[in-house]
């Protein structure tokens, strides 16, 4: 190690909001490029391709698949390498992967793509979350913060392609490429790769967790079944909005201004939804907090459903200002939601417990989220229009609140 790369990480390490920060472009890339920013290509590509719904929807839905299969199997790539590896080396993989999309324009290969940049993406979001837990837990005054900043990178990622992929369809279709689309998918990527190479140093300065010595500590899963239920709830029903938002606003008649207006105000609120739940998430340890967030999130789904039942209600004064409230709703909570199950695992769990337990929540999620686009789409296609799916996610989200309220602390006085 060079005397001038030690010299930065001591500097990091002092200063443990800027590498939150550095850690949450991994944030950013994993969760807004890798997953959220497909919802701005949804329209594009169903014009261009002639897809339906649950064709479109499953794109998504193999993307969870890939990450469900790279969150079962990131404990052996930490065990083997390390939470950096993953998360840098899964970074550039995710990145390459996202621009590939770019060469392709049947259904079979952007499935592919979908898939495999859903399993090197668990890689850089669940190994920057053990990372970001253990940086919390050196500075316990400050988790709630810490946490937050990681977690709200996702918004910040919402904003980046809000204005990028639009512009650059938009050029795409000026440069009369035959599908504009794919010019997207390729800056999506470049990006990818400058977002890891902002969160390289970052991750270097965070020391490596205590390894797992033995399963005496170990906690079963049915002490928090309920705040996991919740969770796959969550991962069902909050990407059914992420996936169609987009979709259903153009339906509803919205240029293309409000469009990414509406979809950068999502990603503002996210980035400094860490302020807003900070205190909360230092000081709820059961299912509390994810309960909160579960129904807030419901009620985000249920807005523009409820508009767009009423033909022409969504494009006036009264319609279009309750739609940007319900953007803003999802832009505070959605990053929180997820904050939350780690702050349960550090409030309830001891440290040799983390990656295990980052682990099963990371699978939990992945399977709801499997379900939720398809699904999503299914119900769209079968009632012709978007709005009878969110009233599903808005239901499943419901269903998700009530069983994180039922989550209470872990009381580690009961035996496991």
């Amino acid at each position: 190690m060079s005397v001038a790369h030690a010299q930065i990480q001591v500097w990091l390490a002092r200063r443990p909001v800027l590498v939150a920060i550095g850690l949450s472009m991994g944030t950013s890339l994993g969760i807004s490029l890798a997953r959220f920013s497909y919802a701005l290509f949804v329209p594009t590509m169903r014009d261009d391709l002639g897809w339906s719904y649950l064709v479109l929807g499953a794109m998504n839905t193999a993307h969870a698949l890939g990450y469900l299969l790279g969150a079962l199997t990131l404990p052996l790539i930490i065990r083997r390498f390390s939470s950096w590896v993953a998360f840098v080396l899964g970074g550039i993989l995710t990145s390459v992967f996202l621009g590939l999309c770019a060469l392709v324009s049947d259904a079979t290969p952007i499935a592919i793509f979908r898939f495999l940049s859903g399993f090197t993406s668990a890689s850089v979001f669940a190994g920057g979350t053990v990372l970001i837990a253990q940086l919390a837990s050196l500075h316990p005054g400050r988790s709630g913060l810490l946490l937050g900043i990681y977690y709200a990178g996702g918004g910040l990622g919402m904003v980046i392609t809000a204005f990028l992929v639009p512009a650059t369809i938009d050029l795409g279709t000026h440069c009369q490429w035959p599908h504009p689309w794919q010019l997207g998918w390729l800056v999506v990527g470049l990006t990818g790769l400058f977002l890891t190479f902002l969160m390289w140093k970052p991750s270097l300065s965070v020391p490596a967790a205590p390894p797992r010595t033995s399963r005496g500590d170990a906690i079963a899963v049915s002490r928090y079944a309920a705040v996991a239920a919740a969770y796959f709830c969550f991962g069902m029903g909050y990407i059914g909005y992420m996936t169609f938002v987009i979709s259903l606003l153009r339906e509803l008649g919205w240029d293309k201004l409000n469009l990414t207006l509406f979809y950068a105000a999502m990603g503002l609120f996210g980035m400094f939804s860490a302020q807003l739940w900070a205190n909360a998430l230092d000081r709820l340890k059961g299912g509390e907090c994810l309960a909160i967030v579960n129904a807030l999130l419901a009620l985000a789904c249920l807005i523009p459903a409820c508009f767009a039942f009423e033909p022409g209600a969504g494009t006036g004064h009264v319609g279009m200002f309750a739609i940007y409230l319900s953007g803003m709703i999802f832009g505070a909570c959605f990053a929180t939601a997820v904050a939350s199950t780690t702050a349960f695992i550090k409030h309830n769990m001891p440290q040799t417990q983390w990656v295990t337990a980052i682990t099963v929540f990371t699978s939990i999620f992945a399977a709801g989220q499997v379900f939720g686009p398809a699904l999503t789409g299914l119900i769209s296609d079968l009632t012709s229009g978007l709005a009878a799916g969110f009233m599903l996610s808005a239901l499943v989200l419901l269903l998700g609140a009530g069983l994180a309220w039922l989550q209470k602390p872990i009381d580690h006085r009961r035996p496991s």
